[in-house]
C-alpha cells in the first residue's frame, strides 16, 4: 500500500464545513477528559543491529499505534481500529517504490532504510534520520511507543530525532501545552490530526474517511493549535509573530474547552 500523503486528498469542500462542525453537543457526547498529557505508555525498540524486515512491524500493545516496513519500501507509522480494521497514517519515510527494502538501527547511531540486498557495507541507503556520530551514548535505540511517537537515540550533537506523532487526550483545554504537527486525538469513532502539512483533519474510524478540516494545508511556517484563555481555538502559526491561520470565533468564554465527541463531532 503506498501513502503518497497524509491523505491530502482534502478538498476545499471539506474546509468549507469548518465552521458548521462546530455544534451544539448532544446527549451522546463523551464524558470530557483530563486536560493533560497523555502518558507515553509501553515501547518496542530496535537496538544497534537489530532489523525491521520487509512486512514486518514493531507493536508495543495490540490495538495501539504500530510502525510498520511496509512490502512497498516505506516506513509507516499507524493509528489502528481493530485486528483488520482501518488504519490511520500518521507519518510516513516516503521510501514506497522499493519492495524488500528493510530498517536497521545502526551502531554508528542512525536508523536506515536500505533497498533489498543493500547494507552498511554495500551501500543502497534510501531513507536515514541522520542520527549517526561519535558521541557517547550507552542507549541508542529506535522506539515506537504506545502514544505513537516514533523517535531514534543516536550518536550525533542532534542525537534525538522523532515522528512528533504523540497522541494528545481528546480535550482541549487553555491549560494544556498547544498542539504541534504530528499530534493526533481519538474518540470511540474518530480521530483528530494536526498533520504535518498544516491540516487539522478529522477522520471516521469505521472506514478512514476524512470527515472535515481546517484547510489550512500548505502554509510556510508549522502551525500549533491552541485554546486561548479566552476560550477561542486558534491554529496559529509557530513563531514570534504567531499569525493566526483558523480559529472558532469563540471568544469571551473563559472556560472553554474543546471535545472530540464519540459521535464524531468536535465541539468547543
Amino acid at each position: 500500500m503506498r501513502i503518497h500523503a497524509l491523505r491530502r486528498a482534502l478538498v476545499p469542500v471539506l474546509a468549507a464545513c469548518a465552521v458548521t462542525a462546530l455544534a451544539p453537543a448532544t446527549a451522546s457526547a463523551v464524558v470530557p477528559g483530563q486536560c493533560r498529557s497523555n502518558e507515553g505508555g509501553y515501547t518496542s525498540d530496535l537496538r544497534p543491529g537489530q532489523r525491521l524486515e520487509s512486512g514486518q512491524s514493531l507493536v508495543p500493545t495490540p490495538g495501539k499505534p504500530e510502525l510498520v516496513m511496509q512490502s512497498d519500501g516505506n516506513l509507516v507509522v499507524y493509528a489502528t481500529t481493530y485486528p483488520g480494521g482501518p488504519k490511520l497514517p500518521l507519518w510516513y519515510s516516503g521510501t514506497y517504490g522499493n519492495p524488500g527494502a528493510y530498517a536497521l538501527m545502526q551502531e554508528d547511531g542512525n536508523f536506515v532504510i536500505y533497498k533489498q540486498g543493500g547494507g552498511p557495507q554495500t551501500g543502497g541507503g534510501v531513507w536515514h534520520t541522520a542520527t549517526y556520530g561519535d558521541r557517547a551514548n550507552s542507549y541508542i535505540r529506535a522506539s515506537i511507543r504506545d502514544d505513537g511517537e516514533f523517535s531514534v537515540s543516536g550518536r550525533s550533537e542532534d542525537w534525538y530525532w522523532s515522528t512528533e506523532t504523540s497522541e494528545q487526550p481528546n480535550k482541549v483545554c487553555s491549560t494544556d501545552a498547544s498542539w504541534i504537527r504530528g499530534n493526533w486525538a481519538q474518540s470511540a469513532n474518530a480521530w483528530l490530526v494536526l498533520q504535518h502539512d498544516n491540516n487539522l483533519v478529522m477522520y471516521r474510524k469505521r472506514d478512514g474517511k476524512a470527515i472535515w478540516s481546517s484547510g489550512t494545508w500548505g502554509n510556510r511556517n508549522g502551525l500549533n493549535l491552541e485554546m486561548g484563555d479566552n476560550g477561542d481555538l486558534t491554529l496559529h502559526e509557530n513563531g514570534p509573530n504567531q499569525t493566526v491561520r483558523w480559529r472558532t470565533g469563540t471568544g469571551g468564554n473563559s472556560d472553554a474547552y474543546g471535545l472530540l465527541q464519540d459521535d464524531g463531532n468536535f465541539v468547543v
